[in-house]
C-alpha cells in the first residue's frame, strides 16, 4: 500500500501518523523523542527505529512503498544534521527523494502564505520568521549548552537553583523548594548537585521540573513567580530578534499588515501552550511592541502539518 508519513519528534517525545493515499489516517504512534543536535546519530537513530519500525510493521506497511515523509525534528539546525537525518531514514528503506527533513519548528511557517514566526518553546526552545520572498531567519536553538532560553529545561535548571539557594540559605522560598523536594526527592545539596551532574546532557530529564516554578507561583511564592517571568522576558528576546533580523521594523509591520494577510506569530511548545503565565507576558510584549502582528496558538499540530507537508513531497 502507498501511503503518507508524517512525524514530529521533539527532545521529549515522538510522534508518528500516517495516511493512505485517499487521505483515511492509517494510524497514529508515540515514543520517546530526542534532539539529533546533543544527543547524536546513534541515540537519535535508535530512538527513531524503535518508533518507525513497529508501527510499519503492525500496518504492514514497507518504507519501500512511502510516497512521502516529512520528519519534523528537533535539534535539526544544520544542512550537517539534516543529512544525518535523512541517513536513518535511508537506511530504514525510505526513498531518498521521499524524504523531507525539517527542524520541528520551521514547519509552523507554513501554515500562512504571507510573512510569519513562530517561536517553540518546549523541552527546547527556538524562533523562526520567513518574509516575503521566503528567506527564513532563524534565532536560538543552539543546544541546552548555549542558548534554549525560556525553555523547559531553562526552567527547570532555574527552579533547581532557587530551590538549592533556599537549602544554601541564601534566599527564601518555602513554597518552591518543598514542592521541588516533593517531586524530585532531591532534599539536599549534595543530591542536588550530584543529579545535574549525572544529568546535565540529558534536558529532558531536568525539563519535567518545570511546573513545580509556575505551581508555586499560583501558591504566591515570589521568587517562583519571577522565574516565570524571567522566562518570558527570553522566550521575548527570541522573537524580538527574529523581527530584527528579518527587517520587521514598525514601520514595516504597518506595511505588512495592509497587505492581503497579516503578518503572524504562533506560538507552540510546552511552555507556551501550557504554562498561561508566561503565555500571556510574552502575548503582552508582543502586543505592546508589535501590535499589527496577530499571535496566537496554531490549531494544526506540528505532527499534523509534517503530514499535510508529505503530501507534497513529489
Amino acid at each position: 500500500m502507498n501511503y503518507y508519513a508524517g512525524m514530529d519528534i521533539g527532545g521529549t517525545n515522538g510522534r508518528l501518523k500516517l495516511k493512505d493515499g485517499d487521505g483515511n489516517i492509517l494510524g497514529e504512534f508515540t515514543g520517546p523523542g530526542c534532539s539529533i543536535n546533543t544527543d547524536g546519530y546513534d541515540k537519535s537513530r535508535s530512538r527513531c527505529r524503535a518508533l518507525v519500525l513497529p508501527a510499519l510493521k503492525e500496518l504492514e506497511l514497507n518504507p519501500s512503498d512511502c510516497m512521502g515523509i516529512c520528519v519534523a525534528a528537533s535539534g535539526i539546525d544544520s544542512p550537517g544534521y539534516e543529512k544525518m537525518c535523512r541517513d536513518i531514514f535511508e537506511e530504514m528503506g525510505f526513498k531518498p527523494d521521499c524524504i523531507r527533513a525539517v527542524n520541528d519548528c520551521e514547519v509552523f511557517l507554513y501554515l500562512k502564505e504571507g510573512p510569519s514566526m513562530v517561536v517553540v518553546s518546549g523541552t527546547g526552545s527556538i524562533c523562526y520568521g520567513i518574509d516575503a520572498k521566503r528567506t527564513i531567519y532563524r534565532t536560538g536553538g543552539w543546544n541546552h549548552i548555549l542558548s534554549d532560553e525560556g525553555s523547559a529545561f531553562y526552567l527547570g535548571m532555574q527552579t533547581m537553583r532557587l530551590a538549592a539557594e533556599d537549602l544554601d540559605e541564601r534566599t527564601k522560598c518555602p513554597y518552591l523548594t518543598r514542592m521541588f523536594m516533593e517531586k524530585s526527592g532531591l532534599d539536599t545539596l549534595e543530591k542536588i548537585d550530584l543529579f545535574v551532574n549525572e544529568h546535565l546532557f540529558d534536558k529532558s530529564e531536568i525539563a519535567r521540573f518545570s511546573m513545580i516554578a509556575c505551581e508555586a507561583a499560583k501558591q504566591g511564592d515570589s521568587q517562583a513567580e519571577g522565574i516565570l517571568k524571567d522566562c518570558a522576558e527570553k522566550i521575548w528576546k527570541l522573537i524580538e530578534d527574529t523581527a530584527r533580523k528579518a527587517g520587521w521594523t514598525r514601520q514595516s509591520q504597518v506595511s505588512l499588515a495592509s497587505g492581503k494577510e497579516k503578518p503572524h506569530l504562533w506560538l507552540w511548545g510546552s511552555v507556551l501552550v501550557k504554562n498561561e503565565i508566561i503565555r500571556d507576558e510574552v502575548v503582552k510584549r508582543v502586543r505592546q511592541v508589535m501590535p499589527e502582528i496577530d499571535v496566537a496558538v496554531p490549531e494544526t499540530s506540528a505532527l499534523d502539518l509534517a503530514l499535510m507537508l508529505a503530501g507534497k513531497i513529489r
